[in-house]
């Protein structure tokens, strides 16, 4: 994998779908994914993916976030975006702008940004059949 800098031999790991990196990593470059991802050690890059994303505490993540839901309880350098929900725990920091149609902060958590709130994309409404002339 490109830009993959290994100082674990176990530097990520599946859990139920879930992509784990581990205390001990640093992932250097992009991570892409349809699954989740926990990010327990270090990223350096954007992490885009389709499932839930946490950052646990004493985790480092230096790079724009996006997933379904991102639960932050260590710290990010960079945009957050999610499509459901972001979640500030007391122990985590974000230093850029979130994006989200839903925000819960934990007292303790801390922001240094904008908050965007974004509505929740609407499914097509139906329209009713146009009469002929």
């Amino acid at each position: 994998m490109a830009g993959l800098v290994r100082e674990h031999p176990h530097e990520t790991r599946s859990v139920a779908g879930s992509t784990v990196i581990a205390k001990e990593s640093r992932l250097k470059g992009e991570l892409a994914g349809t699954a989740g991802v926990r990010i327990e050690g270090q990223v350096e890059g954007n992490v885009t993916v389709d499932g839930p994303v946490e950052v646990a505490e004493g985790a480092k993540v230096q790079g724009e976030i996006k997933g379904r839901t991102v639960k932050v309880a260590g710290e990010v350098v960079g945009n957050v975006h999610a499509l459901q929900l972001v979640e500030l725990l007391a122990s985590g920091s974000v230093k850029g702008d979130l994006f989200t149609p839903s925000l819960h902060v934990v007292e303790g958590a801390h922001l240094e940004g904008q908050v965007h709130m974004e509505s929740r994309p609407q499914p097509p409404a139906s329209q009713p059949p146009r009469a002929k002339s």
